[in-house]
């Protein structure tokens, strides 16, 4: 998917946001937007925006000294997650249908994020999402490759919604061998190989990394990723991240996602807060 105008001042009060995490110095945050700024002149709308906003996080961190400004808060709410946890088994296990009802939490848990320009209330998104009908729904063909698979790649999003996904992942590992990916890097509050293994994931799923960017994006990863996202049998790829650098991208992918940005809601022909579950 490629970046749009409106890209352009998001991702300037992402670098904004970021750089006031990290320091109250004014002069400071006024070098990381003036120079995120001059870098945004520079570049093309028809690079993704997770190519685009790994620059503009590059900028905040080589500016402010700090490689992870949101560490604190993926910490607090991966705690907050596994407070959770206990109530999330016990919806799956008094729901009829588990699989759809751990898909549907695993798309509540996608509301934790601390790119998209939103206050959110875990509560009400779980509550929202598991009483409505996914604005695009592939689910039947999401449980037909299921049982047709024998590997899954499941593309993680933020930290704290990976609690979300170790439900899922604890109804579809029988199903098939899965490997749960994380970033590399710290990008935003995505999850890294630390969040996952605080979350559980290691109990149900080998970790793999993926890139430095936000979402997945291919030419960074290392080969022997990209080998394993060609060669699975079927990927979940959770967020609004992993849509926007994996959307022309071939395979059997299945995108699980909130949708947080009007560009994004536009470009599925859907509207803003609506579940996804689509296939490519």
């Amino acid at each position: 998917m490629k970046s749009k105008l409106e890209c352009i001042p998001c991702l300037l009060r992402q670098s904004l946001n970021a750089a006031k995490i990290v320091t109250d110095d004014p002069v400071v945050q006024e070098n990381v937007l003036k120079s995120v700024m001059r870098e945004l002149l520079e570049m093309p709308l028809s690079y993704t925006p997770p190519l685009i906003a790994r620059t503009t996080y590059g900028i905040v961190s080589e500016i402010t000294g700090c490689e992870d400004p949101y560490r604190e808060i993926k910490a607090t709410y991966n705690e907050v997650a596994m407070g959770m946890y206990p109530r999330l088994k016990e919806i799956v296990d008094e729901s009829d249908d588990r699989l759809l009802t751990a898909t549907k939490l695993a798309i509540a848990g996608n509301i934790i994020d601390f790119g998209a320009d939103i206050r959110f209330n875990i509560e009400e998104t779980i509550n929202d999402t598991l009483t409505r009908e996914f604005a695009i729904n592939d689910y039947s063909e999401f449980v037909k490759s299921l049982v047709g698979s024998e590997t899954i790649l499941y593309l993680s999003d933020n930290a704290g919604e990976v609690v979300f996904d170790r439900v899922l992942l604890e109804e579809i590992r029988n199903c098939a061998d899965v490997v749960y990916a994380v970033k590399k890097k710290p990008i935003i509050n995505d999850a890294m190989t630390d969040d996952a293994i605080f979350c559980g994931i290691d109990s149900v799923a080998e970790i793999v990394t993926t890139a430095d960017t936000p979402g997945t994006i291919l030419e960074r990863c290392d080969p022997e990723f990209v080998d394993l996202f060609r060669s699975a049998d079927l990927i979940v790829s959770k967020g609004q991240g992993n849509y926007e650098s994996l959307s022309e991208e071939s395979g059997n992918i299945f995108f699980m996602l909130l949708v947080k940005c009007p560009v994004i809601a536009d470009d599925l022909g859907i509207k803003m807060w609506d579940a996804v579950l689509k296939r490519k």
